[in-house]
């Protein structure tokens, strides 16, 4: 099996459209009860420090000049948080274009933070002064090293308070699947780097498991490249209808699967995430 480094895609198109369409199904979730179980197979790092070059200029590099204006979705407003002097920078830049002095630019030089999936949805929560308990895999000694340095930081003398995030090392489709049942279900997020040609299957294999078992289930993956089951309810977004670019890559696509008893409750999930794509898209065309 070969070794998945997300830090040359951190922040890319793809990871635009994946943590906007999670951070929203978690936060209507959060807001329906006070508490989420949240579970995923390839956790990756808690932050990414993007610098140019890198395939985030396509991505969130082409949208961060407005964060400010798209704080109203909780994605852009936790990046903004987290960047508040780039953003500083990008206001002066913005100012300019809007006045025709210059056109829209990127951050300036310097490193800035992207959370991975895992650090959005704990930062999500935190926010929302809701109860977490987040179960996440990666089989990565420098990733698990990552997180030892960020909880320590987040949670000093071990203290997690109502948010904790419990990183396993080792093979993720294993420790999912043995966690789905022992858990209360919750959101369960899958994103594998298909590096060894088991994973689809596996991935298949806990979705069908989690659906069962109650879990509501988010699968990403790129228009062009469908890895998913093809029967499941999806939320996309072609790139260039919000400015992106994604390269070689079209678009991307978020698949949701639940409990057939989860209809109701699943159905204003989807209608939610479709209204929140409409809005989205809206406000970039009015920029």
């Amino acid at each position: 099996m070969g070794r998945y480094d997300h830090r040359n895609h951190a922040g890319n198109a793809g990871d635009v459209w994946k943590h906007f369409i999670l951070l929203e199904a978690a936060d209507w979730l959060l807001a329906s009860g006070g508490s989420l179980a949240y579970a995923e197979s390839h956790a990756g790092r808690p932050e990414y420090f993007l610098n140019a070059p890198g395939e985030w200029q396509g991505g969130i590099g082409r949208i961060w000049p407005l964060l400010p204006y798209l704080t109203d979705f909780c994605y852009f407003k936790i990046l903004k948080d987290l960047n508040q002097n780039a953003l500083a920078t990008c206001r002066k830049g913005l100012s300019a274009a809007r006045s025709g002095r210059a056109s829209i630019s990127e951050p300036a030089p310097g490193w800035l933070i992207y959370p991975g999936s895992t650090r959005f949805i704990y930062e999500l929560a935190k926010r929302r002064q809701k109860s977490l308990r987040a179960d996440v895999w990666d089989s990565d000694e420098d990733v698990a090293g990552a997180w030892e340095s960020f909880t320590n930081s987040a949670w000093p003398a071990g203290s997690t308070g109502p948010n904790a995030i419990a990183l396993h090392r080792g093979d993720g489709f294993a420790g999912v699947m043995d966690h789905l049942g022992r858990s209360p279900p919750g959101l369960l997020f899958i994103d594998p780097p298909y590096i060894d040609s088991e994973d689809r299957r596996l991935a298949k294999d806990i979705l069908q498991t989690a659906r069962d078992l109650g879990w509501i289930v988010m699968w990403w993956y790129m228009m062009d490249m469908l890895t998913a089951p093809d029967n499941l309810q999806t939320v996309e977004l072609i790139f260039s209808e919000a400015g992106l670019d994604g390269g070689r890559w079209k678009g991307a696509v978020v698949a949701l699967a639940a409990a057939v008893g989860e209809g109701e409750r699943f159905n204003g999930l989807i209608s939610h995430l479709h209204e929140r794509r409409e809005a989205f898209i809206k406000i970039l065309k009015l920029e």
